[in-house]
């Protein structure tokens, strides 16, 4: 969605909603406006609303929807809810997640609401970033600026925001047991898929055909150790890790520019072509129809069909 501030502001209609910016966290795949929600009372909350935003589910592409997304949410932002959500929270966290010893150092720092330099103010923690990630999944909206001011000094540091909307419910990754990964590895005869090669069997991990970024939670599922073996070789492909961060990046590429990756660089697909298809949605179950024919997809099935192609040509 690419608008400009002046043409936003002409079509929001309530005028207690105050926009500033528009910002976008590239990396995580994360949309925000930047607004100040002013209450009747006087009552003031300033930051940033993300709106396309994976974890929660929540995609808006058009000017007018994210206009009526921000009225949705403004009854949220008084005085009164914002002392209720922290209430409820900290509660839910002393009772709920007190095992949780090391998030929950980061969440209760995030739960008075301001801004939090990673350098500066959240726990010193080498692993920061998975802390933020386990927070998002567990349910919780938090806003990231990458260049933001440090307070009080002359640079910029990543800062993370705790948003006070409800919890949107618990979306983890799905869970692989060292038992299940065993047999997935066995299932598919240790072959690095990329490589098409058994010499580097060490690192191997089964990987996702449909990549977790085009997930939400209806598509997340258990990995039972006694899945058949038909369903694990539906499901997954082995490569060993660089590769699977390599898939993961060109996966979220696809995400934010629907132009589909190009495997070894070679422009063919064995259905449709490099364009996301214009009638499949971006995430859930439905997604996966628009990663078919893309070689990151499935590498085999790329593969075999590019060698009928050449050999049919001959």
């Amino acid at each position: 969605m690419e608008i400009t501030i002046e043409e936003f502001s002409e079509l929001l209609d309530n005028k207690y909603i105050i926009v500033e910016s528009f910002r976008e966290h590239s990396k995580a795949s994360e949309k925000y406006i930047d607004v100040t929600f002013v209450q009747k009372d006087g009552y003031t909350w300033k930051g940033s609303i993300p709106y396309f935003y994976r974890r929660t589910g929540l995609f808006i592409e058009t000017a007018n929807d994210l206009v009526d997304y921000l009225n949705e949410i403004y009854p949220h932002f008084t005085k009164t809810e914002i002392e209720k959500f922290q209430a409820q929270e900290k509660k839910r966290w002393n009772d709920e997640m007190s095992g949780k010893k090391t998030t929950k150092g980061f969440f209760d720092n995030l739960l008075d609401l301001d801004w939090k330099s990673v350098k500066y103010d959240l726990p010193n923690n080498p692993n920061w970033a998975r802390r933020i990630q386990d927070i998002k999944e567990f349910g919780y909206t938090l806003a990231t600026d990458t260049r933001r001011t440090v307070k009080g000094k002359y640079e910029t540091d990543t800062h993370i925001l705790l948003v006070p909307l409800p919890k949107g419910g618990v979306t983890g990754y799905e869970v692989m047991s060292p038992a299940f990964k065993a047999k997935a590895i066995s299932v598919m005869e240790s072959i690095n898929v990329y490589e098409f090669s058994k010499a580097n069997k060490h690192g191997l991990l089964p990987d996702h055909k449909f990549p977790e970024i085009r997930w939400d939670e209806e598509t997340r599922a258990e990995n039972p150790d006694e899945m058949p073996v038909k369903e694990i070789k539906e499901k997954f492909q082995l490569v060993d890790n660089q590769r699977n961060q390599q898939k993961r990046e060109v996966c979220r590429k696809c995400f934010q520019t629907g132009v589909r990756g190009k495997l070894y660089g070679i422009n063919y697909f064995y259905q449709g072509n490099e364009n996301w298809p214009d009638d499949i949605p971006k995430v859930g179950k439905e997604a996966e129809k628009g990663c078919v024919g893309c070689g990151w997809y499935d590498i085999q099935k790329w593969r075999e069909s590019l060698n009928a192609l050449i050999k049919n040509n001959q």
